[in-house]
Parts: C-alpha cells; structure tokens; sequence
C-alpha cells in the first residue's frame, strides 16, 4: 500500500537556531511509519541531513535565496500533506499551496496572521482557539497535549521520577546558541559549591565550543560535555539530571516530559509567551531576558518537589498518537 505523502517544509542554521527542525522531525518520527514523509529546507547541513534521514524518506535543498517559495510551490502535485514551520509563511502564501489542491498544517507559536491552513499545531500551554484567526474549517490542535517532542522524551513522560537535591544540572540552549549563553549559565553552576555534575549538551550549529573547552579544562571533574548527540542519549541524560536550565523552546518540553524541575526564561522574542506564561502559572524558576539576567544560589536551591510535579503535569507521553489520528483524518477528508 502506498503510504500518502507528507512535505514537511523548516529551515534552520546558526544564526536562526534549529528549533523549527527539531519539532518538524519529532513530527516526523509520530508519522513515518503512515506516511511518507519529506524534508525541504534551505540550509542542509550534513547534521540536519543526517537527522532528517533517520525520519523521513527524502530530503530536499531549496535555494538559500527568495526563490525558496517558488521552488517549493513548484515541487507539489495536489496530493500531499504541507507541513510548515516559520513565521515568514503569510498567508498568502498558505493560500497559494492550498490553491494546489493540498492539505494544509501549519506549526505556529506566535498567532500573529490569519491562517487558511487545515490544522494549525501550537503545543505551548496558554494558547487558546480565541488566539487564532482562522478560516471555519481550521482545526486548532493546542496545548501540550499535542507535544511536538521526540520518542525519547514521550517514553520518559510515562515513567515516574523521584526529585533529587538539585546537586546535577543540565544545561541545553538549543542547537545553535549563537548569543553562548551556555558559557555563562555553566560558569555561574561552577560558583555554586553542592553542584556536583553539570551535563551539557549542545547542539550541530554551536557555534562556540573552543570558549567551553576552557571551562572543561579547569573543571573537568563536574562537567560532561555533548554535542550532537542522539535523542536517546539526551534523554537519558536528563534522567540522570537533578534539575535543568533551558530556554523557553524545544527543549523545554522535553525537560518537562522528563519531569524535571527547570529554570528558564527567554533570549529570543518568540520564547517570551511561554516564559510569561510559567511566570503566571509559578511554574520553575523564570529569569526573565537570559541576555541580561541569570539565577541565584538561592534560585537553584529553593527548587522542589513541587516543581517537579507541576512541570511534569503538562506532558503524558501521548502527543504522538493523538497527531498521528489527526493526520489520518485530515488525509481522508
């Protein structure tokens, strides 16, 4: 049986992050076994390719310059599932892939334009349908409940965690980190005395791994450092892991998919919805602008059980079958 075919259309580099990636391939690994999935993206490294593999079918290069959107609306029959996950995709453009006859998902964070897409995915907790301008038909798929999140990190949802003193630390800002955060977060964990490990894991875009290996090399006893590692291995790092300190993206989720306590906050804008959500929600420890602020020895120790528990209300481990249904339905309507 030929399985239908999905184009799942993201791009991402050092200067942009790999978010938009890395949530287009956890959607992918919830469809590949229905469907056929592809992966079309202006920027190719040989890690993206490498990982887009793992998950889908084929890969596609788009040129790098404007001539993007034409080539990807002249790759399409009328018969696919489009995914697409940017802010640059108006809706215009929606419309122009709709007129082609296919079926449209759009995966959002800001809810800033009108969508003409069939399902539009927002997995963050404070969205609701009121925040969309949509067509009638649009279906909203909202909330944590539709996590886009890899294998991994759904299985670690399912098994239940014991909150540890906070004495191991992991440290994620993404695939690129192009602002280095890393550094200054890993530094500010060293002056604290009872920190035992701090794992950090980085990502195929980091741009600044000399700069870290000097952190290694004075305090090669509490680190353990990563890069491009697979998602298992994240994953069973993070269950090592006493607490975390990640941005408000990516691998927020999969933090509290692995039910640990977190300290987070924003360096991009489109990260701040959700650090001004867990601000009013008491949810972790919120710093505000990473770029400016950090936390305290104070911060770290006054995280608790209770953290843990709240942060590990939001992900159950069931996201993908839920998407896989809805993808389903929308292929056979």
């Amino acid at each position: 049986m030929i399985k239908p075919k999905v184009y799942i259309r993201a791009d991402g580099n050092s200067e942009i992050g790999l978010g938009h990636v890395v949530r287009s391939l956890a959607l992918a690994e919830m469809l590949k076994d229905d469907f056929n999935c592809v992966f079309v993206t202006r920027f190719l490294t040989d890690y993206i390719h490498a990982e887009a593999l793992k998950v889908c079918e084929e890969v596609i290069k788009l040129p790098e310059s404007d001539d993007h959107f034409d080539a990807f609306l002249s790759i399409l029959s009328g018969d696919e599932i489009v995914v697409l996950d940017n802010y640059f995709y108006d809706t215009d453009y929606q419309r122009k892939i709709k007129s082609k006859g296919c079926k449209l998902v759009c995966i959002d964070d800001i809810h800033e334009k009108h969508f003409v897409a069939d399902v539009v995915i927002n997995h963050a907790p404070y969205v609701s349908q009121h925040d969309y301008s949509t067509e009638s038909y649009t279906k909203c798929l909202l909330g944590t409940k539709y996590a886009l999140i890899r294998t991994p990190f759904l299985h670690l949802a399912k098994r239940s965690k014991n909150f540890n003193e906070a004495n191991r630390a992991f440290v994620c800002f993404g695939g690129s980190d192009y602002k280095n955060i890393t550094q200054r977060v890993v530094e500010r964990l060293l002056s604290f005395d009872f920190i035992n490990h701090i794992f950090i894991v980085t990502g195929g875009a980091y741009m600044h791994k000399g700069k870290l290996q000097l952190l290694l090399e004075q305090d090669s006893d509490r680190i353990s450092s990563y890069s491009n590692i697979a998602a298992e291995q994240v994953a069973d790092i993070l269950n090592k892991s006493d607490f975390a300190v990640v941005p408000c993206s990516s691998i927020l989720w999969e933090c509290m998919a692995a039910k640990l306590p977190v300290i987070t906050g924003y360096y991009v804008d489109n990260q701040k919805f959700i650090s001004d959500y867990f601000v009013d929600k008491n949810i972790g420890c919120v710093v505000g602008d990473f770029n400016v602020n950090l936390f305290s020895e104070q911060d770290v120790l006054g995280l608790s059980q209770n953290n843990a528990i709240a942060v590990a209300n939001y992900i159950d481990g069931n996201s993908g079958f839920r998407i896989q249904n809805e993808f389903k339905t929308l292929c056979h309507a």
